[in-house]
């Protein structure tokens, strides 16, 4: 009040508003005929109005209600209701209407506000701008006289087109694929062809060693055991040596299985499909 009596406006409004934000427009109420009256001193007719009627709506909800209201608010509330007969007698009124939807109005040089909200604006000529500074941004002159209330309302949001896919690009739904340097085929013949290379050491070396017990259980003399022995270890060299074919394909089969794995990359591939207005498919084919 201090600063209000001191024509500190500005600093008057800073300090009530946040006191009045604080407790609310209930058990605040009161601070807002102190800001109305600021806010007429400071020439911000819109946010005085506001704030007037703020206050005259609760006194209202207070004498409906039965409570007992106090010599001070009862006169208030006659200067209220007067200087608001005042503001709307002489100054033109714009009334932004929601129009359904939530659209920023930009009213002269005024910051853009989100409606539906009323600005007291001087009598005559003005502009509203509808989203400004977007693609659907929409100018509408005005002509306002005194005392009257011109509303006005946001353009419709534009209507989605029946076909989508005409005229702009169709987003289309997309997944990660994981894309290998060849078939995972190939591994499975080379484990196969693997698995199957053993057979041969195994049957050679089984030969072997049947040699050389066939040997033990039916060598009379010591020659027939010389020439079994040195049938044992031909067929023995030729096991060993067939050996080398599993291992080498283990080897071969090994390399291709880090290689399918490290040579793996990933990539954005388009899926799926859906359904346009009206039953038209749509398919959303195709790789990236």
């Amino acid at each position: 009040m201090e600063k209000y009596k001191a024509g500190a406006m500005a600093e008057a409004i800073r300090a009530w508003s946040a006191i009045y934000e604080e407790i609310g427009p209930q058990r605040g109420y009161r601070l807002s005929y102190n800001l109305a009256r600021a806010y007429e001193a400071n020439s911000e007719t819109s946010r005085a109005a506001e704030r007037y009627q703020s206050f005259l709506d609760e006194v209202a909800v207070r004498r409906k209600a039965g409570e007992a209201l106090d010599d001070i608010v009862d006169r208030e509330a006659r200067e209220a209701q007067s200087r608001l007969d005042d503001l709307n007698a002489n100054n033109g009124r714009i009334r932004i209407l929601s129009g359904g939807r939530s659209v920023a109005a930009q009213i002269d040089a005024a910051d853009p506000r989100l409606g539906p909200f009323v600005t007291y604006v001087a009598p005559g000529d003005h502009v509203v701008v509808f989203a400004p500074g977007s693609p659907d941004e929409e100018r509408r002159d005005l002509s306002v006289k005194a005392g009257e209330l011109v509303e006005v309302s946001p353009p419709p949001p534009p209507a989605a087109p029946l076909f989508p896919s005409l005229g702009k690009e169709v987003v289309k739904p997309r997944r990660i694929e994981v894309q290998h340097p060849f078939p995972a085929a190939v591994l499975y013949v080379g484990v196969g062809v693997t698995a199957l290379s053993l057979v041969v050491p195994i049957l050679t070396y089984s030969h072997a060693w049947s040699l050389i017990n066939t040997s033990n259980s039916t060598a009379v003399s010591f020659g027939p055991r010389i020439i079994a022995y040195s049938e044992y270890s031909s067929a023995r060299a030729t096991a060993y040596a067939t050996a080398a074919i599993p291992l080498a394909l283990t080897a071969v089969t090994g390399t291709l299985f880090v290689y399918y794995l490290r040579g793996s990359k990933e990539r954005e591939v388009t899926v799926g499909g859906g359904i346009l207005p009206g039953g038209a498919a749509l398919t959303l084919a195709g790789a990236v």
